[in-house]
């Protein structure tokens, strides 16, 4: 027997005696366009957005995040890309906008999972070539499969879905919108833009493409809205290229250092162009730098001599008045080139007094402000002169489009739907505000979480389910990542420090007067040793208690209580404990299970230290054979 689903029969009408079967014969009728923002709509950085249209599922771009000040010994925050893997047969291609890190960083964290196409221009595939030859990703690069996309090429078919590029400025040459043509109709996917009539190494935004597509009709149009809260039009990123030279030149007998994004290939064209002018040398520093500047010569955005590069190591041989070094730090990343100059620890390069050190890379993503304020601070300790935006114009202009750009891109396209993206949720809905000053409807722009959805069907758009994500914090190379129990003993360790409990067993004997305690970051322990005591006394009584109180468990697990026995050994206390064997304890008259007499320390004494000191310190609780 076949059931017949009645929801699909919409076009039946009994009472003018005929009905249509239509949607019944039509498989696509059930299909909707489902865009999830699976990252990216939060904060400025992890962008990551995927289009689904029945069997197909696609993704556009695949950013990290940086750690915030709390997410202690992380390296990046990637997406939560657990519905993309265990989608993984439906997952037909990746498609990128551009080469900033924020956008390309986690590919490698991807491909650790899901070996995925990739499509994108030759900038883009150089930048993802160069990370994958890290040691720490090593071997994830050998089956990658990398299609070229670009502004100026054919469009490409994946699965339901038909891709085309079109130009964008940005602060990375090369930038694309992408033109997604679904079964219900067009998407724009513009990411990271604004709007540039004379950029360093591009052409201008292509606003007749766009104005086409507008046309034509767009069903919905995804837009950067970071610059929806400042004022105006962009400024050109030529206007920066005589700062540098006014800079360079009021330092002519001085070290200079200029800090900037490493994937920042026009910044990186202007730094070099100043110093050239001024018969300098650019010495690199830093691993970043160093791979997109060879990606970027390679494809000819810096066509520079070659003897105009050196390394930070050939540097050493030089006057430094005769050098500008581009070193990578400008988000304050500790361990970067920057961070081990300002600390004194850099092997090849030496501050100098009165050195001039600029950041031209605000304004800075989410969470990396207080380290930037501290890498300054050190810098100017050190005797440098530090120049950022706040203190000198024309330092840096935004690759984020202002309120002119994204009204006149909003004016252009007139899409149906819109869903702002690439920015912070005050920023999403300033956005919405912006454009129903257009005349929009506020209905029409959705303002998305990470993992909310939006699913398109008829011509008519409401809101899906979300995705139940986590954070994924990284540490190292690993995809598991880093759970939120390890943060939490980061934390405690960084704000109350350890107890250290180190119990000396012999032959499964607990030598009860052996005890040692050790401590760090908590107290000081030459002024604290009546502390010290006293902790010792509470764990003596502890052992003393159980000793007293045998827990034991027979083969079912259920709870026994004995009365024991005591016993002396020369003088000295001594309290057996017996080994877990599996999930079976062998008791016998006065033993106990080890982790229940180590849980038991670790509670109590955590409980007494913090009546004594009103601080909470981690207890470690090691036994030691002896």
């Amino acid at each position: 027997m076949k059931f017949i689903n009645t929801d699909k029969m919409k076009n039946i009408n009994i009472n003018q005696g005929s009905f249509s079967i239509d949607n019944l014969n039509n498989p696509e009728q059930d299909k909707k366009l489902k865009i999830i923002t699976l990252s990216g709509t939060e904060s400025v950085t992890k962008n990551m957005t995927i289009y689904e249209y029945g069997d197909d599922i696609i993704a556009v771009d695949c950013g990290i995040g940086y750690p915030d000040s709390e997410m202690l010994g992380v390296d990046v925050v990637i997406p939560d890309m657990t519905y993309l893997v265990e989608n993984a047969h439906r997952f037909k291609g990746l498609f990128i906008t551009h080469g900033h890190e924020d956008h390309i960083g986690a590919i490698p964290y991807l491909l650790k999972q899901v070996n995925v196409p990739i499509y994108g221009n030759k900038l883009v595939q150089g930048f993802i070539g160069e990370r994958l030859k890290e040691k720490r990703f090593s071997g994830i690069g050998e089956n990658i499969s990398f299609h070229l996309l670009t502004s100026e090429g054919e469009e490409v078919t994946v699965g339901s879905f038909t891709v085309s590029g079109f130009r964008v400025n940005h602060s990375v040459p090369s930038s694309m919108g992408l033109a997604i043509k679904t079964p219900v109709g067009m998407v724009l996917h513009m990411a990271d833009y604004k709007i540039d009539w004379t950029p360093v190494l591009d052409k201008p935004i292509d606003l007749a493409k766009i104005a086409e597509f507008g046309e034509k009709g767009v069903l919905c149009l995804l837009s950067d809205c970071l610059g929806a809260t400042t004022d105006g039009y962009s400024k050109s990123e030529t206007s920066l290229s005589s700062t540098f030279h006014e800079l360079f030149e009021q330092a002519s007998d001085r070290q200079i250092m200029v800090t900037t994004i490493s994937s920042n290939i026009s910044r990186i064209y202007q730094i070099t162009d100043a110093a050239l002018k001024m018969e300098r040398k650019v010495a690199l520093s830093g691993r970043s730098i160093d791979q997109s500047v060879r990606v970027a010569r390679g494809l000819g955005y810096l066509p520079f001599p070659d003897d105009a590069f050196i390394t930070d190591e050939d540097a050493m041989r030089y006057l430094q008045k005769d050098l500008v070094y581009i070193i990578a730090g400008c988000y304050g990343q500790q361990g970067s080139a920057l961070d081990r100059v300002a600390r004194g620890e850099h092997s090849n390069i030496v501050l100098e007094q009165d050195s001039l050190v600029v950041f031209s890379a605000d304004p800075n993503p989410p969470g990396v402000e207080e380290d930037v304020e501290r890498l300054m601070d050190q810098l100017t300790l050190r005797g440098a002169e530090v120049i950022y935006s706040k203190i000198q114009e024309n330092l840096h202009v935004s690759g984020h489009g202002p309120k002119g750009d994204l009204t006149t891109i909003a004016s252009i396209v007139r899409p149906k739907y819109f869903i702002p993206i690439g920015g912070t949720v005050t920023k999403a809905r300033a956005y919405r505000d912006l454009v129903s000053k257009l005349g929009f409807d506020k209905n029409s722009v959705f303002e998305l979480l990470e993992g909310e959805s939006v699913e398109f069907s008829d011509g008519h758009a409401k809101r899906g389910e979300r995705l139940t994500l986590k954070q994924i914090l990284i540490d190292g190379s690993s995809v598991a990542g880093i759970g939120p129990m390890v943060i939490k003993d980061r934390e405690q360790l960084s704000t109350d420090g350890v107890f250290v409990v180190v119990v000396p067993m012999r032959g499964g004997v607990i030598l009860r007067d052996k005890i040692e305690v050790i401590t760090r970051g908590f107290i000081y322990v030459r002024e604290s040793k009546e502390l010290m005591n006293r902790s010792k006394d509470v764990i003596g009584r502890i052992i003393d208690k159980m000793n007293g109180n045998q827990i034991n468990q027979d083969n079912g697990g259920k709870k026994n209580r004995k009365k024991d026995k005591q016993k002396k050994d020369q003088g000295s206390d001594l309290v057996e404990i017996n080994a877990v064997n599996g999930d079976i304890t062998t008791d016998v008259v006065f033993k106990h299970d080890w982790g229940a007499v180590k849980g038991k320390i670790e509670k109590d004494v955590g409980r007494f230290l913090y009546k004594e000191t009103g601080r909470n310190p981690m207890v470690i609780v090691h036994g030691m054979d002896v």
